[in-house]
């Protein structure tokens, strides 16, 4: 007999990404502000016993399902491999998992830590109703630390995909603070929109070392000095979103990487530029691109950004009659509390 489990996996961005220094093993020391948000991809896992342990990816539809790579090296199945190897007795399954991927491939967004944190989720599903028949095997399910260890074996942002909401990222990253924000702050939910340019994708360790030979760095807390942050712009961010300070969050909001990638991408500058002349409240790129955010005023103005960017891309490529250029998807998205999530 086999179980559906239905899981939602959400996107996730970096509102604020500051470069901290190097750790004596060269790694960089980060500090963000992460945020899960409505941008989602689906996933359906078929699971059942079997004679031997079975792996089956196939992507359903999804604005970017045909773009979804299906191989071993998957984290898809990298997670059920890792997960069913940490049982003490391993049981073979047969796993069939259909993915609709709406999160565009190699948009920094953790598209796939993601869907690596709903394998986990749904895994442990599975198990959990075993364990209510009586025929769950030994030491599964695992406990929510347990799992947070796994998925920190996949990647950085696995932990925080599994989690999700708003939380605070240190170390390299894999160190996470949850905001436990009150049901009654006003500080969220965030509305806006995002620009990932179609065809353009940046490698992490590439802005990584950009960013090293960058000669004139100009931090994200040395660019806020005059509003009263020193040295921590994430950390006036994270006080003043439990405070319910929107205004005040979002003017630390921000990303070193900016200044040594755009020289090389002109175009994420372009997009950033274009959104802040049409109105946009703040625009960043998050983590190490492509990606840009632009929070709105609200739902309603969110919309009106995408249609406005729309409106002036289309116009002025009709006013020059240039080539064609790389398109822009855009997405209209809010924040989000959960990160990955059983659907009924």
């Amino acid at each position: 007999m086999s179980s559906k489990i239905k899981v939602i996996a959400p996107a996730k961005i970096n509102l604020t990404f500051e470069l901290k220094g190097l750790f004596e093993d060269g790694y960089h020391r980060v500090s963000s502000l992460m945020q899960s948000i409505s941008l989602a991809d689906l996933l359906t896992f078929d699971i059942e016993r079997n004679d031997s342990p079975a792996i089956e990816l196939k992507a359903a539809k999804g604005k970017f399902s045909s773009e979804f790579p299906i191989s071993p090296d998957n984290l898809i199945a990298k997670a059920i491999r890792l997960y069913l190897s940490s049982m003490e007795k391993p049981e073979p399954l047969k796993v069939k998992v259909e993915i609709e991927k709406n999160i565009p491939i190699g948009a920094g967004m953790a598209g796939g830590s993601g869907n690596a944190a709903a394998a986990l989720l749904a895994l442990n599903t599975y198990f959990e109703g075993r364990a209510d028949q009586g025929s769950a095997p030994k030491a599964a399910p695992f406990s929510q630390d347990e799992l947070l260890s796994m998925g920190s074996k996949l990647g950085v942002d696995v932990p925080f995909s599994f989690l999700g909401g708003t939380a605070r990222a240190e170390g390299r990253g894999e160190i996470l603070h949850a905001l436990n924000l009150a049901c009654d702050n006003q500080a969220l939910p965030l509305h806006m929109v995002l620009a990932k340019p179609r065809h353009l994708h940046i490698a992490t360790p590439w802005a990584f070392k950009k960013y090293d030979q960058f000669e004139d760095k100009f931090s994200l807390s040395e660019k806020l000095k005059d509003r009263g942050i020193t040295d921590d712009a994430t950390g006036f961010a994270c006080q003043n979103l439990l405070a319910s300070d929107q205004e005040k969050a979002i003017t630390a909001f921000g990303n070193d990487f900016e200044q040594a990638i755009f020289p090389d991408y002109r175009e994420l500058k372009g997009i950033k530029q274009r959104f802040m002349n049409l109105g946009a409240r703040v625009c960043h790129m998050t983590g190490s691109g492509p990606t840009i955010y632009a929070i709105a005023r609200d739902s309603e103005h969110a919309v009106q950004l995408k249609e406005a960017f729309e409106e002036s891309v289309l116009k002025e490529t009709t006013i020059s009659c240039a080539a064609k250029s790389d398109p822009v998807d855009l997405f209209v998205v809010q924040t989000l509390e959960h990160g990955v999530k059983i659907l009924d």
